[in-house]
């Protein structure tokens, strides 16, 4: 059996250091969690990138990784690279005369490249399983952004090729009800599971909370709520930093990088608001990170949209409750036991929870962050690609 990772979009939309985009992506993280608990399967990674010209071929960890260029490149998830179709198809025939099974796994499957993927493959010794990254179908973009509308043609095109094609899919992994609903439509004799992103044994280490507060320098005695993502609107930074002007004896601490404008135009608000009681403390990673989530007494997360957040299983191995928006795989992911569910766009609701969650006495949440660790997801994984 061969299994081909298969990403939809240039790295360099999202990230300035798109190369070493490559080895952090989630179809990277899937490939080399493949290999480090299976080291006997053959996987390889293929993405796409628009900076590129010439198609490289890169050996990390096992794992063959190939970056096919891409001359049509509308936005992110409207790509298309025909020297990457022309391998999978090279791929196809090289199956079928050896008589080897061969797993597509697509990461991302509300984009042109997976659409033209599920056109060229045939159900005979190909097999598919598309993995949702919280992307919109395109009638759901078009009813949240209205000026779609103008070019409706091509959208209505993009909703018939997901009614058509989709039936091709064998397994899809997506990330929050709402998807689950949308694919039980379009492609009803696909397995439907919802399968997240994994975490390492090392979130699962007890971290004295006193020690992560001095290794980090921050004071014993004060109250921490704890952000980790980018800084960006969509994040509900605002309302997470008006919710800190409201609530002056607690510290925020917000981890994350982002576009540098954007993050300079938050710096700017608290200064201007005289919000005194948030830190922004740039992108960090590792042991690190690990120690921010012992030290804190909360993390938030206030997004308008979410897939399924790793942090939020990072917090629950570290037994950290979480406040989190009614969005995305969060409302799966998040119950009662584990934190507060509230509505996106709402400083009030923020003030709220964080009131309520800080005086919570200590709760056991890492027995619910088992599932979440990379080699109970990868073993699932498997045993999706050996049936």
């Amino acid at each position: 059996m061969k299994i081909i990772q298969i990403s939809s979009a240039s790295s360099s939309y999202s990230v300035k250091d798109y190369e070493k985009d490559f080895f952090l992506a989630w179809y990277a993280r899937v490939g080399f969690a493949i290999k480090k608990y299976h080291k006997e399967l053959n996987v390889e990674c293929w993405t796409i990138e628009k900076e590129c010209k010439d198609e490289k071929e890169i050996e990390k960890e096992g794992v063959k990784f190939r970056i096919f260029p891409t001359k049509i490149s509308l936005r992110h998830g409207m790509e298309i690279s025909f020297n990457l179709l022309k391998a999978i198809k090279e791929e196809i025939k090289k199956a079928k005369k050896e008589n080897e099974r061969l797993v597509l796994h697509l990461h991302e499957y509300h984009s042109w490249i997976t659409y033209l993927i599920l056109f060229l493959t045939k159900k005979d010794n190909v097999k598919i399983i598309a993995q949702h990254h919280g992307g919109r179908n395109p009638f759901a973009n078009l009813k949240k952004y209205k000026i779609l509308f103008l070019v409706f043609p091509l959208i209505a095109l993009m909703q018939f090729c997901e009614n058509f094609l989709f039936k091709k899919i064998d397994i899809v992994y997506a990330l929050s009800e709402e998807e689950m609903e949308y694919l039980k439509k379009i492609s009803p004799n696909s397995e439907i599971k919802f399968r997240t992103m994994g975490i390492e044994e090392e979130c699962f280490k007890k971290i004295d909370k006193k020690l992560a507060r001095k290794r980090l320098k921050l004071n014993l005695n004060k109250k921490y709520v704890l952000y980790i993502g980018r800084i960006k609107t969509t994040k509900g930074i605002k309302e997470l930093l008006d919710a800190a002007e409201g609530l002056k004896g607690i510290e925020f601490l917000l981890v994350g990088g982002g576009v540098e404008e954007e993050i300079l135009k938050y710096e700017n608000y608290v200064k201007e608001k005289n919000i005194s009681n948030v830190k922004f403390l740039g992108s960090v990673y590792g042991k690190e990170k690990l120690d921010y989530l012992s030290a804190s007494d909360c993390l938030i997360l206030p997004s308008y949209t979410e897939g399924a957040p790793v942090v939020l299983m990072e917090a629950m191995a570290k037994n950290l409750p979480v406040i989190a928006t009614n969005v995305g795989g969060i409302p799966i992911m998040i119950k009662d036991k584990e934190g507060i569910i509230i509505k996106p766009k709402s400083g009030k609701e923020i003030i709220n929870a964080i009131k309520e969650i800080l005086i919570w006495k200590k709760r056991d949440m890492k027995k619910e962050a088992e599932k979440y660790k990379w080699k109970e997801i990868i073993e699932k994984t498997i045993e999706d690609y050996e049936r």
